[in-house]
């Protein structure tokens, strides 16, 4: 596991996760990333500490990524950090030579304490703020107050979560 940019200490990564460009990445310590992940790290990665990704996870589109200490990314989520565009007229095959593509290249983070739900997607250049919840099957095309409770397509706060009493380093 040494070809990670920094790899902490107590991190699981599961046999049939998958992570292209590990080069890029920095993972804090005691974080778990389950089996059927893909993290295609793209221009950086940065996972804290005690960070939980689940399994069928993709993170994904060559942008970069940051989520933030006790995050958790639940099964199935979607992060992406990259994407074509239709705009300009342009073709949105990945495949398409780069000179026909629109790329929207962006940062995807979630700060500390955040929690994507179940089958989410969160879309490039959004901020999921401190404490935040993301609940199964959202949608989020843009940035997310700390501390709320947020459902739905696309993704709007339903509800406040109380702060975490009790903070480790």
């Amino acid at each position: 596991m040494s070809q990670f940019k920094k790899l902490g200490e107590n991190v699981k990564i599961f046999g049939t996760a998958k992570i292209i460009k590990p080069e890029v990445i920095e993972i804090g310590d005691h974080t778990q990333i389950d089996d059927f992940t893909f993290i295609y790290a793209g221009k950086g990665a940065y996972i804290g500490r005690y960070v939980h990704i689940a399994s069928f996870v993709s993170i994904i589109g060559g942008g970069e990524f940051y989520i933030g200490d006790y995050g958790a990314i639940a099964a199935g989520a979607r992060i992406v950090t990259g994407t074509n565009t239709y705009e300009g007229g342009y073709h949105m095959s990945a495949v398409a030579p780069i000179e026909t593509q629109n790329l929207k290249i962006a940062f995807v983070r979630i700060e500390r304490d955040g929690f994507i739900g179940t089958n989410a997607v969160v879309h490039p250049g959004v901020t999921i703020g401190e404490g935040a919840i993301i609940g199964s099957n959202s949608l989020v095309t843009k940035d997310i107050e700390p501390w709320t409770i947020n459902i739905g397509t696309p993704c709007k706060v339903i509800g406040k979560r109380p702060k975490i009493k009790l903070q480790n380093t």
